[in-house]
């Protein structure tokens, strides 16, 4: 066998009908992934709604603990006198956000930490 020999071009004959056949399943199976993922993209918006709707929640609760801890009776120089947090951290909370008082009694510092006072059951307004 020559070089010329290896230099000829070989020709394959394929029919436009095979062709056909095999865009028309790559079409469907790109159509096939478009609706998942349009199914999928159309449930994150969803979810991403039902957290959206959460945080608006969550947010108007941040406001009443914060309206709370300014106008409640027990909220004195931004400490609650109405509860006693001795072992905060069984509760969750943070221990910066409590402090000892003069008798060492450990109160939760409201002005920087209102959200507790976003479901007191003690809350009441201040009297002027």
């Amino acid at each position: 066998m020559s070089v010329e020999d290896n230099l000829k071009p070989s020709i394959m004959l394929i029919s436009p009908t095979d062709i056909e056949l095999d865009i028309k399943k790559l079409e469907e199976q790109l159509k096939l992934h478009q609706d998942q993922e349009s199914d999928n993209v159309q449930k994150i918006k969803e979810d991403m709604q039902r957290l959206w709707d959460f945080v608006s929640w969550l947010r108007v609760a941040q406001v009443q603990g914060v309206w709370k801890s300014k106008t409640c009776r027990h909220s004195i120089n931004g400490r609650c006198n109405a509860w006693n947090v001795s072992e905060p951290e069984r509760i969750g909370l943070s221990s910066e956000y409590v402090e000892a008082g003069s008798d060492n009694i450990k109160h939760v510092v409201v002005e920087r930490y209102p959200h507790f006072c976003i479901t007191c059951p003690l809350y009441e307004a201040k009297r002027s």
